[in-house]
């Protein structure tokens, strides 16, 4: 996707006061009790929480962590109702842009599937003509254009045809649910709705998998300025777990697999389907980066490919102070992500 190259500046929120960090490693934790925000409860966003939990090493950085699924993400840490939050990187800008309470903390996913199914008898953009069709779970979410923009490059133009989007809500088993029962004629989806579909007979017409930080984690600002080692060592016990879900390297066969589906059963997830592929990418490893990589050209990726206003990165976001000393500690760069073939 094309990079905008430079966001103008002018009228955007200051960043929030930032750390400065010593050498060496960061001090005890502040407090020791931290909740995560995330928008939708699969077991993919769930993960590194989960693994990083149950392989010890919050317990390590002397914390506890507990994962809550909210409506509004960044109300939910702005409140301080939880400390950190995950939401799609349109989403944050925009909540940025808000002057919601909040600062960007770290990437979380770097890269994204662009993966869409269509109705058995749907074999061309053209047939899509005078249906329903999903591309977001709810209007106004920045995801539909960038979504709408990977099926223009892969040969489904719907301005060429006259569609009516649809939005069930945010998860993907409900748009599962509106195309099984006929309702809409092409949907987005995920790897977790791949058997379903197949079994239903749907066509797989697009599929495609682009370097991206997606995801990013936010952080309530006060917060972070009260409880900075707190925020590093959280980073970095989930930097940790997220290597372990990747090794030995993103696009392999996960060498941890029958652990990391242990971990997912004792936490009550359906290991059903993962445990039957023998695919490299079956634990969603492709979509992680380590490093938890963001920077000003994710960011620019984004505004320019779900079609936001320009908003400045370095008067909005300034350093990102916790998740580099995090990755110096671990003795990681910001290295943005590799390129892998489709899954």
């Amino acid at each position: 996707m094309a990079l905008l190259a430079g966001c103008a500046a002018g009228g955007n929120p200051a960043p929030a006061n930032t750390p400065t960090f010593d050498a060496g490693d960061v001090g005890e934790a502040e407090t020791s009790d931290i909740t995560v925000a995330i928008p939708f409860p699969d077991i993919t966003m769930y993960s590194m929480y989960i693994v990083a939990t149950d392989l010890g090493y919050y317990e390590e950085e002397g914390l506890t962590v507990e994962v809550v699924t909210a409506d509004n993400v960044a109300a939910a840490v702005s409140s301080n109702s939880a400390q950190v939050g995950v939401e799609s990187a349109g989403t944050v800008i925009e909540a940025l842009r808000g002057g919601v309470e909040v600062d960007l903390l770290s990437g979380h996913f770097c890269r994204q599937n662009f993966d869409f199914a269509t109705q058995p008898d749907i074999d061309s953009v053209e047939d899509l003509d005078g249906t329903s069709i999903v591309l977001a779970g709810s209007s106004g979410d920045p995801a539909e254009f960038q979504r709408k923009l990977a099926l223009k490059e892969a040969g489904w133009d719907l301005d060429t045809v006259n569609v009516e989007v649809v939005y069930p809500g945010p998860d993907s088993a409900t748009w599962r649910e509106f195309f099984v029962n006929d309702r809409v004629t092409l949907i987005p989806f995920y790897g977790d709705d791949r058997a379903a579909l197949e079994e239903y007979g749907a066509n797989i017409v697009v599929e495609s998998l682009q370097n991206w930080a997606n995801d990013l984690q936010i952080v309530n600002s006060a917060w972070a300025n009260e409880n900075p080692n707190a925020a590093v060592r959280f980073l970095r016990a989930t930097m940790k777990a997220a290597e372990f879900l990747t090794a030995p390297g993103a696009g392999e066969q996960p060498e941890n697999k029958e652990q990391i589906l242990e971990i997912y059963e004792a936490n009550d997830f359906d290991t059903t389907d993962i445990a039957a592929s023998d695919s490299p990418y079956a634990l969603d490893g492709h979509l992680i980066c380590p490093n938890l990589y963001v920077d000003q050209e994710a960011w620019d990726v984004t505004i320019e490919t779900q079609s936001l206003q320009p908003l400045d990165y370095d008067e909005t976001v300034g350093d990102l102070p916790y998740l580099t000393k995090a990755q110096e500690l671990l003795e990681l760069t910001n290295e943005g992500p590799s390129e892998l073939p489709y899954p």
